[in-house]
């Protein structure tokens, strides 16, 4: 190992495989060498890039300014040092679609093509994603009838995390690793057992979906691994371990190295990525372009320069995705200084904005993608992010799975008629309809361009659900708005079945959307050669983006209100995954009381309720509607705000009433903690002591809620428990504490305090942090009185904690970390 390069003991040991030198086409590569090289090279760059999100964020030019698209002669350089002006590389993607002969034209993939298994649309279906720890979720992810498999270091793992208290030492982020690295050589055990159940592999390798690896946004850092003190750049790291231990792998099976890229928002930031896989591929002799790339374009900064990022990725970029939840929190971001959105609930992906977001995706990688006229890159549709309940949730709320199964259904359909691009030739008069193009009444070429889409579960009925209008023939897709009506009553409110065809409300908005005419006829989205043949009309024709330029399609704010209801709601989802992260858990299935639906969460949803909440705290927003922040209530659906408590009226000022609905949640809290532990209760007591009397199961609550407290079973053991319980019940102390163990909470209750402290202190300070997830990063792993201090210090400003650290009074690394969180980088 490098001296100075360092990586702890424990894990260079424990995960040994992973590093030293690496023989691929015939070249013998270290990894921790290749680590350092790119860490000294790039870091600073990074540290740059990231300081400019800062200085932009805060800048107070107005947004139309700031965030204009580039001018048309504002130069840019890709990684072999040409040059182009904005004007340049947008004629340069057209040319290439209209199959222009010119000194601009460029395309994706020109030099190396898209691999046939990784080709977007050559292999429709959803995407799933997660970390690949524990080693079931790899089975459950490979098992599913999925297209593609996005194995995650970004999102839902970051870099380093280990949880105080776990009990762990070395981050689960390694087991991942080495979990990768066995799965695609093949030496994963099948049968695998873990945790009492048995999971096999029901493919052959060459049935697999295809994988890709989500790579750390470039504002994340790995602090397991440290270059002269100073952590090194998660993205590094992880491409380099991917890459290096599994490139062989991955070959021998007919696939690749292909990542997924998130949070790019500049061409400067989309540089540094490329000039990072560029040097790998050096390193190991490999063509310029063989590393494959797939963008989560979900940052606005970065649409504003998205033809851009596009040139300067050509050599691998295969697919952009549309990440809706990022997407919203960065618009909020956008106008963090000049406005507040509305309820983020309602901006939802059939609003204009969204909508125009979707359209642009497509086409730009129509245009670039383009080869000999036929489509050779495409968009890929955003997140699903409904979750069934089982059929033993205790409150029976698996009775809503046929909402969340009609729900995806829908939304993958939206998606894929969103993605019919008719390239008409001549003026087009009147409506077109894919029955006139399929049966050839109209002159021109459809593009079919989203066939695949994310989705946040591996269960059977709902990836069914969502595959099949992915899959579906252009003659089906017409079938299924068609398809006769059937519906089901749920709670008293009729449902249509998953299969049903569009009902009327359904078809009115379809029909708002622009995706169906009045006869529910499937009508592409219409344009012309001529419409699109210079940048001018790219960004500026407002026939070609529904009545305005290209910019108000996508950065205009919907109209909408500020409510208590979604306020309120909006701190509720923030504090449950807060709470989950906090615990380590960082791909997080909340109950969404709103939607009666299980809703899973990860920073990216984390991001847009702690922005909004920050903004209509400190931007002095008022409500717009009168409304009710409630208290905790016991419902047929659970715990949940239920109960009107305060009364608010319009205008009143959000910031007013944020301590009562701070108090009211954590009310929420131990309510719910209540009635879990009262539900854990009534069971041991009518299994074991055959009884469900009232005062009996209250003796049984005070031993387990003391039991479950905290830890659990850290104020009172699970053996203690047990024996109390035991004369209680007159009943076997040994099965009682198994059964205990069994129904014991999965987090450690302690952390619901810290959370609650954390919105609390960040919400009312009025420096905006961007990525508020760091907080609990660097927050979670710390015992109470350090956190407390901590905590303090990255909640005042900077210039107080360099005095403190120059006094002595403060450790340095507590500035590193102050510096960390607000991306401050000189």
């Amino acid at each position: 190992m490098s001296s100075s390069l360092k990586i702890p003991e424990e894990i260079y040991q424990k995960y040994s495989d992973l590093f030293g030198e690496k023989t691929i086409n015939d070249r013998i590569v270290s990894v921790e060498k290749l680590i350092e090289e790119l860490a000294v090279e790039f870091s600073d760059e990074i540290r740059k890039v990231i300081n400019k999100r800062r200085l932009w964020l805060e800048s107070k030019d107005p947004v139309t300014s700031k965030g204009a698209f580039p001018s048309f002669d504002e130069v840019f350089v890709d990684a072999d040092g040409n040059k182009r002006t904005f004007r340049e590389i947008i004629q340069g993607m057209i040319d290439n679609f209209l199959g222009v002969q010119s000194k601009l034209k460029w395309r994706l993939n020109e030099n190396v093509p898209i691999p046939k298994d990784a080709h977007p649309l050559n292999n429709p279906g959803l995407e799933i994603t997660g970390p690949w720890y524990p080693l079931s979720r790899a089975y459950n992810q490979i098992n599913s009838d999925v297209a593609c498999v996005m194995e995650d270091e970004e999102d839902a793992s970051p870099a380093w995390y280990i949880p105080f208290g776990s009990g762990k030492t070395i981050a689960d982020v390694w087991e991942g690793r080495k979990n990768v690295k066995l799965f695609l050589s093949g030496k994963a055990p099948n049968p695998y057992y873990e945790k009492g159940k048995t999971y096999s592999l029901n493919k052959p390798r060459d049935k697999w979906p295809v994988i890709f690896h989500r790579l750390p946004g470039l504002h994340l850092l790995d602090f397991d691994i440290t270059l002269n003190g100073k952590p090194v750049p998660a993205i590094i790291v992880s491409a380099v371990i991917y890459t290096l231990n599994n490139y062989n792998s991955l070959k021998s099976a007919g696939s690749g190295v292909y990542f997924y890229l998130p949070k790019t928002q500049t061409p400067d930031e989309a540089l540094i990525i490329e000039k990072i896989l560029r040097r790998i591929e050096s390193k190991l002799g490999l063509k310029i372009g063989t590393l494959k790339l797939a963008l989560l374009y979900e940052e606005v900064n970065a649409g504003r320069f998205f033809p851009v990022i596009l040139w300067i990725f050509r050599e691998r970029l295969i697919k952009s995705n549309n990440g809706r939840w990022d997407y919203l929190g960065s618009l909020i971001e956008m106008w963090l200084q000049e406005k507040v959105l509305p309820d983020p609930q309602n901006i939802t992906m059939t609003s204009p904005n969204m909508m125009a977001y979707q359209k642009y995706n497509a086409l730009m990688m129509l245009l670039a993608g383009a080869k000999n006229g036929e489509a050779d890159a495409a968009p890929v549709g955003g997140m699903a992010a409904v979750m069934l309940y089982p059929q033993t949730d205790p409150f029976g709320r698996n009775r809503y799975n046929l909402k969340a199964l009609r729900g995806i259904k829908l939304d993958k359909l939206r998606e894929r008629l969103i993605g019919l691009i008719f390239v008409a030739e001549g003026k087009v008069e009147g409506k077109i309809t894919l029955e006139d193009i399929v049966n050839g009444k109209v002159k021109g070429k459809l593009y079919d361009m989203f066939r695949q889409s994310w989705v946040a579960t591996k269960e059977e009925a709902y990836v069914e659900a969502g595959s099949k209008p992915l899959r579906a023939s252009l003659d089906e897709l017409q079938k299924m708005i068609d398809a006769p009506i059937n519906y089901i009553e749920v709670e008293g409110t009729k449902l249509p079945t998953v299969d049903s065809g569009l009902t009327p409300e359904e078809r009115a908005l379809f029909q708002k959307l622009g995706l169906i005419d009045e006869r529910g006829k499937i009508t592409p989205w219409v344009i012309t050669k001529e419409m699109i043949n210079t940048p001018e009309k790219l960004l500026f024709n407002k026939e070609l983006w529904g009545g305005k330029d290209l910019w108000h399609s996508l950065y205009d704010i919907p109209e909408g209100d500020i409510t208590p209801e979604h306020v309120q709601h909006a701190f509720y989802m923030a504090a449950n995954y807060g709470f989950q992260l906090l615990n380590g858990n960082l791909a997080a299935a909340i109950d969404d009381y709103e939607l009666k639906q299980r809703f899973m969460n990860d920073l990216a949803t984390y991001r847009i309720f702690t922005s909004w909440l920050w903004s209509v705290i400190n931007r002095d927003a008022s409500f717009t509607k009168d409304g009710y922040i409630k208290g905790p209530k016991l419902t047929k659906d659970g715990v949940i705000p239920a109960e009107d408590v305060l009364k608010v009226t319009k205008g009143t000022k959000v910031k007013d009433i944020f301590e009562k609905l701070w108090e009211l949640h954590l009310d929420w809290t131990y309510e719910f903690y209540k009635e879990q532990d009262m539900r854990a209760s009534r069971r041991i007591a009518e299994t074991f002591g055959k009884t469900n009397n009232a005062s009996t199961v209250e003796e049984v609550y005070k031993v387990i809620s003391k039991a479950y407290s905290s830890g659990p079973f850290r104020e009172m053991s699970a053996k203690e428990a047990a024996q109390k319980l035991a004369k209680i019940l007159n009943a076997n102390a040994s099965e009682i504490e198994e059964e205990l163990i069994n129904l014991a909470p999965r987090f450690d209750r302690s952390m619901a305090p810290v959370i609650m402290e954390i919105l609390m202190k960040e919400m009312l300070y009025p420096k905006y942090i961007m990525n508020s997830g760091k907080i609990l990063f660097i927050l979670s792993p710390l015992d109470p009185e350090r956190r407390s201090k901590v905590m303090d210090s990255i909640f005042s400003f900077r210039k107080m904690i360099e005095d403190k650290v120059k006094r002595g009074e403060l450790d340095k690394w507590v500035l590193e970390l102050y510096d960390y969180v607000y991306d401050n980088y000189w």
